[in-house]
């Protein structure tokens, strides 16, 4: 009888060795990215920018080119008549489209071009995969077993990232997807689909 409850707790430890291992973040994994791509200050990605708001929506391929706080963003597609570009900085943007020059907050001018209030500040953080230091502290911070954001919440935007890749400045994520709720109701979204990641020399690895 012995032999046989030997032999059964054999095939139990063996069974529980044969199980895969879950891979499971830590807070330091997490910290570790944030500490990482923190650092990634001048960079450009290229991609797909899709966003829906209450009377319309649209798409748009887009190419941002970011230098420290100053960036320039290239949309094209959606607008009819060729494209629009905005550049600035995080308090104020210009846009060129339709041969006309616009002025006013980065927000204000991607409601207009869009019809969703877009944080382009803070689109240049929630793009790496991490929460604005400028806008309020995030919440419900959910990470990958790599210690990657999978989502947060932050600005009255619900955020969720994935399809994480290889770059030449480690892994980054290639799908972002956000959506809004205002204060009246109206129910905003936006995906942005990033097909290539380029970085200044100093930050490639």
């Amino acid at each position: 009888m012995n032999r046989v409850f030997l032999l059964i707790a054999v095939l139990i430890l063996a069974a529980c060795a044969s199980q895969p291992q879950t891979q499971v973040s830590t807070p330091s994994d997490w910290q570790a990215y944030q500490l990482r791509v923190s650092q990634l200050n001048d960079w450009e990605l290229a991609g797909k920018l899709g966003f829906r708001g209450p009377d319309n929506g649209g798409s748009a391929s887009v190419n941002w080119q970011q230098r420290q706080n100053n960036y320039q963003l290239q949309l094209s597609g959606p607008f009819g008549a060729g494209s629009a570009t905005l550049f600035g900085d995080q308090q104020i943007a210009e846009m060129r489209y339709q041969d006309k020059l616009y002025r006013q907050t980065p927000q204000q001018l991607a409601n207009q071009l869009t019809g969703v209030p877009l944080p382009v500040d803070a689109l240049s953080w929630w793009a790496r995969g991490l929460p604005s230091p400028d806008q309020a502290t995030a919440s419900s911070i959910a990470t990958s077993p790599e210690g990657y954001a999978s989502s947060f919440e932050q600005a009255g935007w619900q955020l969720s990232f994935s399809r994480y890749a290889d770059t030449a400045a480690g892994s980054l994520p290639g799908k972002i997807v956000g959506t809004h709720q205002s204060s009246d109701d109206r129910r905003y979204s936006f995906k942005l689909v990033i097909s290539a990641w380029s970085f200044a020399k100093q930050e490639s690895r």
